[in-house]
This record gives structure tokens, sequence and C-alpha cells, in this order.
């Protein structure tokens, strides 16, 4: 079954490419198939009204807002 990870962000903002890098190190530590979609629209990101960015959904739940989840915390999600 395959995964997928929303990441919920805005363009050059240094805290959303540390989300980005943590979030690529976790889908390498996993044997599940991972589809990373990056949404930085500012009317798709209200539309999915997650709350406050950066945010990340796994399967469509929102898993975390405003702060960057560790590697290990990305990796459990994700198994």
């Amino acid at each position: 079954m395959i995964k997928k990870i929303t990441l919920l962000g805005v363009e050059g903002c240094p805290t959303c490419a540390r989300l980005d890098s943590h979030v690529e190190k976790a889908v390498a530590a996993v044997d599940t198939q991972v589809a990373i979609e990056k949404i930085t629209d500012p009317e798709k990101i209200m539309a999915i009204n997650a709350g406050d960015l950066p945010a990340v959904l796994v399967d469509g739940e929102v898993k975390a807002t405003r702060r960057v989840p560790e590697v290990e915390e990305l990796i459990a999600w994700l198994q």
C-alpha cells in the first residue's frame, strides 16, 4: 500500500526546507512506498484548512503543524 505524505508550506521558507529534508530522510528509511506532495499554493492550503504552516499530513490526516517533526517521528507515521 502506498502512503501519501502532504507538506504544506511556503516557497523559500527555511523551516519548510528543513521539513523537506527530514521527510526525504524518513522516506529513505522505510520499506513502504511513499508519494510526496508539496503544496505551496495559498488557495489550496486554505482549502485543506490544516492550521498553521508548515503542516504535515499523512494519508489526509493532519499530523503536525507549526513545527518540523523529527525524522524518527515521521518514520513512525509512515510505517
